[in-house]
Protein backbone atom coordinates (compact mmCIF):
# COMPACT_ATOMS: atom_id res chain seq x y z
CA UNK A 1 0.00 0.00 0.00
CA UNK A 2 0.89 3.75 -0.79
CA UNK A 3 1.30 6.64 1.63
CA UNK A 4 -1.73 7.78 -0.05
CA UNK A 5 -3.31 4.67 -0.84
CA UNK A 6 -5.61 4.49 2.24
CA UNK A 7 -7.88 1.13 3.01
CA UNK A 8 -10.54 3.74 1.94
CA UNK A 9 -9.03 4.95 -0.70
CA UNK A 10 -8.51 0.86 -2.40
CA UNK A 11 -12.29 0.95 -1.14
CA UNK A 12 -13.78 3.33 -3.07
CA UNK A 13 -11.55 2.93 -6.21
CA UNK A 14 -12.60 -0.85 -6.30
CA UNK A 15 -16.38 0.32 -5.86
CA UNK A 16 -15.72 2.67 -8.91
CA UNK A 17 -13.67 0.26 -10.73
CA UNK A 18 -17.07 -2.18 -9.99
CA UNK A 19 -19.25 0.46 -11.28
CA UNK A 20 -17.36 1.59 -14.36
CA UNK A 21 -17.68 -2.43 -15.64
CA UNK A 22 -21.19 -2.40 -14.68
CA UNK A 23 -21.81 0.90 -16.76
CA UNK A 24 -19.59 -0.50 -19.73
CA UNK A 25 -21.71 -3.45 -20.21
CA UNK A 26 -25.09 -2.48 -19.49
CA UNK A 27 -25.68 -4.96 -16.75
CA UNK A 28 -27.64 -3.64 -13.99
CA UNK A 29 -30.55 -0.17 -14.38
CA UNK A 30 -32.05 1.28 -11.89
CA UNK A 31 -34.94 -0.46 -9.99
CA UNK A 32 -33.68 -4.10 -11.22
CA UNK A 33 -33.47 -6.51 -8.85
CA UNK A 34 -30.19 -8.29 -9.11
CA UNK A 35 -30.06 -12.30 -7.27
CA UNK A 36 -26.89 -12.87 -6.25
CA UNK A 37 -25.01 -16.10 -6.25
CA UNK A 38 -22.79 -15.86 -3.28
CA UNK A 39 -20.39 -19.19 -2.50
CA UNK A 40 -18.81 -17.67 0.42
CA UNK A 41 -15.46 -17.47 -1.15
CA UNK A 42 -13.50 -14.30 -1.82
CA UNK A 43 -15.56 -13.31 -5.06
CA UNK A 44 -18.96 -13.93 -4.13
CA UNK A 45 -18.68 -12.41 -0.65
CA UNK A 46 -16.72 -9.16 -2.90
CA UNK A 47 -19.31 -9.22 -5.16
CA UNK A 48 -22.59 -8.90 -2.85
CA UNK A 49 -20.85 -6.57 -0.75
CA UNK A 50 -20.70 -4.28 -3.60
CA UNK A 51 -24.23 -4.57 -4.79
CA UNK A 52 -25.19 -3.94 -1.24
CA UNK A 53 -23.12 -0.72 -1.44
CA UNK A 54 -24.83 0.48 -5.13
CA UNK A 55 -28.44 -0.76 -4.07
CA UNK A 56 -29.27 2.70 -2.44
CA UNK A 57 -28.39 4.52 -5.56
CA UNK A 58 -29.66 2.53 -8.03
CA UNK A 59 -32.84 1.50 -5.87
CA UNK A 60 -32.03 -2.07 -6.82
CA UNK A 61 -34.06 -5.16 -5.45
CA UNK A 62 -30.92 -7.58 -3.60
CA UNK A 63 -31.31 -10.87 -3.04
CA UNK A 64 -28.50 -14.12 -1.98
CA UNK A 65 -28.94 -17.63 -3.52
CA UNK A 66 -26.52 -20.40 -2.51
CA UNK A 67 -26.40 -23.74 -3.87
CA UNK A 68 -25.17 -26.77 -1.69
CA UNK A 69 -23.36 -29.35 -4.07
CA UNK A 70 -23.24 -31.98 -1.22
CA UNK A 71 -19.59 -32.89 -1.80
CA UNK A 72 -17.62 -31.74 0.33
CA UNK A 73 -20.08 -32.84 4.56
CA UNK A 74 -19.17 -30.78 7.01
CA UNK A 75 -17.64 -27.87 4.69
CA UNK A 76 -20.28 -28.06 2.69
CA UNK A 77 -22.67 -26.75 5.38
CA UNK A 78 -19.73 -24.20 7.04
CA UNK A 79 -20.25 -22.70 3.81
CA UNK A 80 -24.14 -22.04 3.53
CA UNK A 81 -24.20 -21.43 7.35
CA UNK A 82 -21.49 -18.51 6.79
CA UNK A 83 -23.37 -17.00 3.45
CA UNK A 84 -26.54 -17.35 5.54
CA UNK A 85 -25.08 -15.03 8.26
CA UNK A 86 -23.81 -12.59 5.94
CA UNK A 87 -27.22 -12.53 4.09
CA UNK A 88 -28.28 -11.40 8.11
CA UNK A 89 -25.61 -8.97 8.43
CA UNK A 90 -26.48 -7.22 4.96
CA UNK A 91 -30.02 -7.39 5.78
CA UNK A 92 -30.89 -9.44 2.57
CA UNK A 93 -33.47 -12.36 1.31
CA UNK A 94 -31.44 -15.66 1.71
CA UNK A 95 -32.14 -18.50 -0.55
CA UNK A 96 -30.76 -22.24 -0.76
CA UNK A 97 -30.70 -25.70 -1.72
CA UNK A 98 -29.15 -28.80 -1.76
CA UNK A 99 -28.22 -30.98 -4.68
CA UNK A 100 -26.55 -34.11 -5.41
CA UNK A 101 -24.07 -33.47 -7.80
CA UNK A 102 -22.15 -36.46 -7.91
CA UNK A 103 -25.74 -38.29 -8.38
CA UNK A 104 -26.32 -35.83 -11.13
CA UNK A 105 -23.12 -35.86 -12.73
CA UNK A 106 -23.48 -39.81 -13.34
CA UNK A 107 -27.02 -39.35 -14.49
CA UNK A 108 -26.18 -37.01 -16.81
CA UNK A 109 -23.07 -38.26 -18.22
CA UNK A 110 -21.10 -35.06 -17.31
CA UNK A 111 -17.97 -34.00 -15.24
CA UNK A 112 -18.81 -33.17 -11.40
CA UNK A 113 -17.45 -29.43 -12.64
CA UNK A 114 -20.34 -29.32 -15.28
CA UNK A 115 -23.28 -30.90 -13.25
CA UNK A 116 -22.02 -28.31 -10.62
CA UNK A 117 -22.33 -25.72 -12.76
CA UNK A 118 -25.55 -26.81 -14.92
CA UNK A 119 -27.03 -27.61 -11.38
CA UNK A 120 -25.97 -23.87 -9.83
CA UNK A 121 -27.68 -21.86 -13.21
CA UNK A 122 -30.35 -23.52 -13.43
CA UNK A 123 -31.41 -23.13 -9.63
CA UNK A 124 -30.52 -19.53 -9.56
CA UNK A 125 -32.78 -19.71 -12.79
CA UNK A 126 -35.37 -21.19 -10.91
CA UNK A 127 -35.16 -18.39 -7.97
CA UNK A 128 -35.18 -15.72 -10.11
CA UNK A 129 -37.69 -16.68 -11.96
CA UNK A 130 -40.27 -17.16 -8.67
CA UNK A 131 -39.06 -14.58 -6.81
CA UNK A 132 -38.60 -12.22 -9.63
CA UNK A 133 -35.36 -11.46 -10.27
CA UNK A 134 -34.34 -10.07 -13.42
CA UNK A 135 -30.89 -10.06 -13.34
CA UNK A 136 -28.37 -12.86 -12.11
CA UNK A 137 -25.10 -11.74 -10.68
CA UNK A 138 -21.51 -14.44 -10.63
CA UNK A 139 -18.46 -13.62 -9.15
CA UNK A 140 -15.99 -14.53 -12.07
CA UNK A 141 -12.86 -11.82 -12.13
CA UNK A 142 -10.63 -11.59 -14.78
CA UNK A 143 -8.53 -14.41 -13.64
CA UNK A 144 -11.18 -17.24 -13.86
CA UNK A 145 -11.39 -15.29 -17.62
CA UNK A 146 -7.81 -16.21 -18.70
CA UNK A 147 -7.93 -19.92 -16.69
CA UNK A 148 -11.30 -20.25 -19.05
CA UNK A 149 -9.24 -19.30 -22.44
CA UNK A 150 -6.48 -21.41 -21.47
CA UNK A 151 -8.80 -24.57 -20.74
CA UNK A 152 -10.49 -24.26 -24.07
CA UNK A 153 -7.44 -23.43 -25.89
CA UNK A 154 -6.25 -27.16 -24.75
CA UNK A 155 -9.18 -28.55 -25.24
CA UNK A 156 -8.79 -27.53 -29.05
CA UNK A 157 -11.87 -24.97 -29.01
CA UNK A 158 -12.37 -22.35 -31.60
CA UNK A 159 -12.67 -18.74 -31.49
CA UNK A 160 -15.63 -19.07 -29.50
CA UNK A 161 -14.34 -20.96 -26.82
CA UNK A 162 -11.08 -18.58 -26.81
CA UNK A 163 -14.10 -15.44 -25.94
CA UNK A 164 -14.16 -16.43 -21.92
CA UNK A 165 -16.18 -15.91 -19.86
CA UNK A 166 -18.51 -13.25 -20.98
CA UNK A 167 -19.32 -10.02 -18.96
CA UNK A 168 -23.38 -10.83 -20.00
CA UNK A 169 -25.04 -13.54 -21.20
CA UNK A 170 -28.91 -14.02 -22.16
CA UNK A 171 -28.85 -10.05 -21.11
CA UNK A 172 -29.90 -11.73 -17.36
CA UNK A 173 -26.73 -13.35 -16.35
CA UNK A 174 -23.96 -10.39 -14.96
CA UNK A 175 -20.25 -10.64 -13.94
CA UNK A 176 -19.70 -7.07 -12.40
CA UNK A 177 -15.92 -8.45 -11.26
CA UNK A 178 -15.22 -9.76 -14.52
CA UNK A 179 -12.38 -7.15 -15.34
CA UNK A 180 -10.77 -7.00 -12.24
CA UNK A 181 -8.26 -9.61 -11.24
CA UNK A 182 -8.37 -11.79 -8.07
CA UNK A 183 -5.20 -10.20 -6.14
CA UNK A 184 -7.21 -6.44 -6.42
CA UNK A 185 -10.67 -8.54 -5.06
CA UNK A 186 -8.69 -10.02 -1.86
CA UNK A 187 -7.42 -6.68 -1.41
CA UNK A 188 -10.60 -4.99 -1.08
CA UNK A 189 -11.81 -7.74 1.63
CA UNK A 190 -8.62 -7.48 3.71
CA UNK A 191 -9.36 -3.49 3.58
CA UNK A 192 -13.19 -3.98 4.72
CA UNK A 193 -11.91 -6.48 7.04
CA UNK A 194 -14.31 -8.86 5.57
CA UNK A 195 -14.44 -12.39 6.42
CA UNK A 196 -15.04 -15.30 3.60
CA UNK A 197 -14.72 -18.92 3.44
CA UNK A 198 -12.43 -21.61 1.20
CA UNK A 199 -13.34 -24.42 -0.93
CA UNK A 200 -11.04 -27.14 -0.37
CA UNK A 201 -11.45 -28.51 -3.67
CA UNK A 202 -9.91 -25.34 -5.45
CA UNK A 203 -7.14 -27.11 -4.16
CA UNK A 204 -7.64 -30.53 -5.91
CA UNK A 205 -5.04 -31.33 -8.46
CA UNK A 206 -7.67 -33.69 -10.51
CA UNK A 207 -9.69 -30.64 -12.01
CA UNK A 208 -8.52 -29.48 -14.44
CA UNK A 209 -9.02 -25.71 -13.65
CA UNK A 210 -7.20 -26.28 -10.59
CA UNK A 211 -3.56 -27.39 -12.43
CA UNK A 212 -3.96 -24.16 -14.75
CA UNK A 213 -4.42 -22.14 -12.08
CA UNK A 214 -1.92 -23.56 -9.41
CA UNK A 215 0.46 -24.76 -12.14
CA UNK A 216 0.55 -23.45 -15.64
CA UNK A 217 -0.36 -20.17 -15.27
CA UNK A 218 2.00 -19.62 -12.16
CA UNK A 219 5.10 -21.25 -14.75
CA UNK A 220 3.78 -18.81 -17.91
CA UNK A 221 4.20 -15.89 -15.15
CA UNK A 222 7.37 -17.19 -14.16
CA UNK A 223 9.08 -18.27 -17.45
CA UNK A 224 7.12 -16.28 -20.51
CA UNK A 225 5.32 -13.57 -19.38
CA UNK A 226 4.59 -12.47 -15.91
CA UNK A 227 0.86 -10.57 -17.52
CA UNK A 228 -0.21 -13.09 -18.70
CA UNK A 229 -3.47 -13.01 -17.29
CA UNK A 230 -3.78 -10.04 -18.78
CA UNK A 231 -3.19 -10.64 -21.94
CA UNK A 232 -5.41 -13.76 -22.17
CA UNK A 233 -8.15 -11.57 -20.83
CA UNK A 234 -7.42 -8.54 -23.65
CA UNK A 235 -7.00 -11.44 -26.35
CA UNK A 236 -10.52 -12.61 -24.91
CA UNK A 237 -12.04 -9.31 -24.94
CA UNK A 238 -10.85 -8.85 -28.27
CA UNK A 239 -12.22 -12.47 -30.03
CA UNK A 240 -15.72 -11.37 -28.48
CA UNK A 241 -16.25 -8.31 -30.15
CA UNK A 242 -15.21 -10.49 -33.37
CA UNK A 243 -17.21 -12.92 -32.62
CA UNK A 244 -20.28 -11.12 -32.15
CA UNK A 245 -19.52 -9.69 -35.71
CA UNK A 246 -19.63 -12.50 -37.69
CA UNK A 247 -22.08 -14.12 -35.75
CA UNK A 248 -23.94 -11.14 -36.94
CA UNK A 249 -23.26 -11.71 -40.77
CA UNK A 250 -23.87 -15.66 -40.27
CA UNK A 251 -27.45 -14.91 -39.19
CA UNK A 252 -28.10 -12.47 -41.93
CA UNK A 253 -26.72 -15.09 -44.57
CA UNK A 254 -29.02 -18.30 -42.54
CA UNK A 255 -31.71 -15.98 -42.86
CA UNK A 256 -31.02 -15.44 -46.68
CA UNK A 257 -30.61 -19.27 -47.36
CA UNK A 258 -33.46 -20.72 -45.16
CA UNK A 259 -36.19 -21.88 -47.50
CA UNK A 260 -38.34 -24.03 -44.58
CA UNK A 261 -38.83 -23.55 -41.32
CA UNK A 262 -40.48 -24.84 -37.96
CA UNK A 263 -39.45 -25.14 -34.28
CA UNK A 264 -38.13 -28.71 -34.90
CA UNK A 265 -36.64 -28.37 -38.89
CA UNK A 266 -34.83 -25.76 -41.15
CA UNK A 267 -33.95 -26.38 -44.70
CA UNK A 268 -31.73 -24.59 -46.31
CA UNK A 269 -30.96 -24.24 -50.21
CA UNK A 270 -27.36 -25.58 -51.05
CA UNK A 271 -26.58 -23.29 -53.83
CA UNK A 272 -27.17 -20.22 -51.86
CA UNK A 273 -25.16 -21.51 -48.91
CA UNK A 274 -22.04 -22.43 -50.70
CA UNK A 275 -21.52 -19.13 -52.97
CA UNK A 276 -19.85 -17.91 -49.35
CA UNK A 277 -16.80 -18.16 -47.68
CA UNK A 278 -15.81 -21.43 -45.65
CA UNK A 279 -15.90 -20.17 -42.80
CA UNK A 280 -18.89 -18.37 -42.55
CA UNK A 281 -20.57 -21.72 -44.31
CA UNK A 282 -19.21 -23.45 -41.37
CA UNK A 283 -21.07 -20.76 -38.33
CA UNK A 284 -24.29 -20.83 -40.57
CA UNK A 285 -24.48 -24.74 -40.10
CA UNK A 286 -23.93 -24.24 -36.19
CA UNK A 287 -26.37 -21.78 -35.99
CA UNK A 288 -28.71 -23.65 -37.79
CA UNK A 289 -28.06 -26.46 -35.86
CA UNK A 290 -28.67 -24.71 -32.87
CA UNK A 291 -32.22 -23.37 -34.03
CA UNK A 292 -33.46 -27.23 -33.96
CA UNK A 293 -31.38 -28.91 -30.76
CA UNK A 294 -31.97 -26.00 -28.88
CA UNK A 295 -27.95 -25.67 -28.04
CA UNK A 296 -24.59 -26.86 -29.83
CA UNK A 297 -23.83 -29.34 -26.48
CA UNK A 298 -21.85 -32.17 -28.03
CA UNK A 299 -21.51 -30.85 -31.26
CA UNK A 300 -17.66 -30.22 -32.29
CA UNK A 301 -16.01 -29.70 -35.52
CA UNK A 302 -15.78 -32.91 -37.05
CA UNK A 303 -19.38 -32.48 -37.14
CA UNK A 304 -19.82 -29.65 -39.18
CA UNK A 305 -17.00 -31.35 -41.09
CA UNK A 306 -19.26 -34.21 -41.51
CA UNK A 307 -22.12 -31.90 -42.90
CA UNK A 308 -19.62 -29.82 -45.38
CA UNK A 309 -19.06 -33.65 -46.87
CA UNK A 310 -22.19 -34.91 -46.62
CA UNK A 311 -23.64 -31.74 -48.39
CA UNK A 312 -20.57 -32.02 -51.43
CA UNK A 313 -20.94 -35.75 -51.99
CA UNK A 314 -24.33 -37.74 -50.90
CA UNK A 315 -27.13 -38.30 -53.11
CA UNK A 316 -30.23 -37.11 -52.93
CA UNK A 317 -32.28 -38.95 -49.80
CA UNK A 318 -29.46 -39.71 -47.92
CA UNK A 319 -29.36 -38.53 -44.39
CA UNK A 320 -26.60 -37.99 -41.35
CA UNK A 321 -27.27 -38.46 -37.63
CA UNK A 322 -25.99 -35.86 -35.23
CA UNK A 323 -26.03 -36.38 -31.73
CA UNK A 324 -29.56 -34.99 -29.66
CA UNK A 325 -31.72 -36.58 -32.32
CA UNK A 326 -30.48 -34.67 -34.89
CA UNK A 327 -30.60 -36.01 -37.96
CA UNK A 328 -29.79 -34.01 -41.37
CA UNK A 329 -31.46 -35.24 -45.41
CA UNK A 330 -29.85 -34.29 -48.10
CA UNK A 331 -32.52 -33.26 -51.33
CA UNK A 332 -31.21 -31.89 -54.91
CA UNK A 333 -30.76 -28.51 -54.02
CA UNK A 334 -31.41 -28.54 -50.03
CA UNK A 335 -30.13 -29.58 -46.96
CA UNK A 336 -32.47 -29.83 -44.50
CA UNK A 337 -31.75 -30.52 -39.99
CA UNK A 338 -34.72 -31.99 -38.72
CA UNK A 339 -34.86 -32.65 -34.41
CA UNK A 340 -36.83 -36.16 -34.55
CA UNK A 341 -39.61 -37.12 -31.76
CA UNK A 342 -37.94 -40.69 -31.29
CA UNK A 343 -34.50 -41.39 -30.75
CA UNK A 344 -32.89 -42.02 -33.99
CA UNK A 345 -32.26 -46.05 -33.64
CA UNK A 346 -35.58 -46.22 -32.89
CA UNK A 347 -36.35 -44.69 -36.20
CA UNK A 348 -33.56 -46.97 -38.34
CA UNK A 349 -34.29 -46.12 -42.27
CA UNK A 350 -37.44 -45.01 -41.75
CA UNK A 351 -38.54 -42.40 -44.51
CA UNK A 352 -37.53 -38.68 -43.99
CA UNK A 353 -40.54 -36.57 -43.12
CA UNK A 354 -39.52 -33.53 -45.05
CA UNK A 355 -40.23 -34.19 -48.77
CA UNK A 356 -39.97 -31.66 -51.64
CA UNK A 357 -40.86 -31.79 -55.27
CA UNK A 358 -37.52 -30.83 -56.59
CA UNK A 359 -39.44 -29.65 -59.89
CA UNK A 360 -40.45 -26.80 -57.85
CA UNK A 361 -38.58 -23.67 -56.42
CA UNK A 362 -37.81 -23.01 -52.76
CA UNK A 363 -41.62 -21.73 -52.00
CA UNK A 364 -43.19 -24.82 -53.17
CA UNK A 365 -44.38 -23.11 -56.49
CA UNK A 366 -43.87 -24.11 -60.77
Amino acid sequence: MTRTQTPDTRYALFLREVFETISQFGMIQTKDAVLAGVSGGPDSVALVRVLAYLTPGLDLTLGIAHLNHGLRGEEAQRDENFVRKLSCELGLPFFSETRDIRRLAKQEHLSIEEAGRNARYDFFSKIADTKGFSKIATGHNQDDNAEQVLMNLMRGSGPKGLTGIPPVRENRFIRPLIQLPRTRILNFLKAKNQAFVLDSSNTDQSYLRNRIRHNLIPLLEQKFNPEIKSSLDRLSHILRQEEDFLTDQAQKVLNLCTTEQNKDLLALSIPSLIQHHPALVNRVLRLAIAWVKKDLRRITLSHIQDILSFMDKSESGKSLDLPGQIRVYRTREHLVLQKEALPLRELGKAQKQFKRDETKDPKGEI
